[in-house]
């Protein structure tokens, strides 16, 4: 295997700088690093499921995870994808509510384990923390707002682009091939994200392989030029 298509080490020194962890003082880190217990998921596995009882919350050491809702039809649409430093199904502890989504590893993951009353106890006693936590919820809430504008407002390949450019700014690698996403994403996937026909991201794909911009890989896709697929997002065909 090539050395740019394999998994980087953890350093838990980097937390990307859009997650929970990543805006957080050293302290406060330390500190909610410091609560519950160590669990992993392989890859597959539901880590948290839509319905139950909000109990614990996941904080997210290592790999990436994808998060579904399942429809009235029986459908399950991702709708978001969490990674190192985020925090998971904190809204359901906070709120005493169930769960309103399906959270599987889509990678092998490394995590802690929060009891929702020590969570609780951890944020009544920090406020700084507590700010943090409201900001990350607030970043989703304004993100999914904005998806909702762009699908009324933003034709379906520019919406393909613009999910393949935050994917690579969010969990991306930089590789000798490009931007590695980081995240193995299918092409269904990648549709269901930017809220389109899986024959739409199809076709962007094609385009943008003629265009020399994507390596596509099993699962597996490599930006070669950010800039070059923002322009190509401003102007698809």
């Amino acid at each position: 295997m090539p050395e740019w298509e394999k998994e980087p080490a953890l350093t838990v020194l980097e937390w990307p700088v859009g997650s929970l962890l990543g805006r957080m003082r050293r302290r406060d880190r330390d500190a909610l690093l410091r609560l519950g217990v160590p669990v992993s998921f392989p890859a597959r596995q539901v880590m948290l499921r839509q319905g139950d009882r909000g109990e614990h919350a996941l904080l997210l050491l290592s790999g990436y995870v994808k998060v579904f809702v399942g429809t009235r039809q029986g459908r399950e649409v991702l709708v978001a994808v969490r990674g190192p430093g985020d925090l998971l199904g904190e809204m359901a502890v906070l709120e005493d509510r169930h769960r309103c989504a399906n959270t599987v590893a889509g990678t092998l993951v490394a995590a802690r384990l929060v009891g929702g009353a020590e969570l609780r106890e951890f944020l009544g006693r920090n406020a700084e923390a507590c700010l943090s936590v409201a900001r990350t919820v607030s970043e989703r809430l304004r993100s999914a707002e904005k998806s909702r504008v762009d699908f009324v407002a933003t034709p379906a390949p520019t919406r393909v682009a613009q999910v393949l450019i935050e994917t690579a700014q969010r969990f991306g690698r930089r590789t000798p091939a490009g931007w590695d996403l980081g995240v193995p994403l299918t092409r269904a996937e990648v549709a269901s994200l930017a809220g389109t026909a899986l024959s739409t991201v199809e076709k962007a794909f094609h385009a943008m392989q003629n265009e020399g911009l994507l390596r596509l890989r099993y699962r597996r896709i490599v930006v070669r030029d950010l800039t070059e697929l923002r322009r190509f997002g401003e102007n698809p065909y």
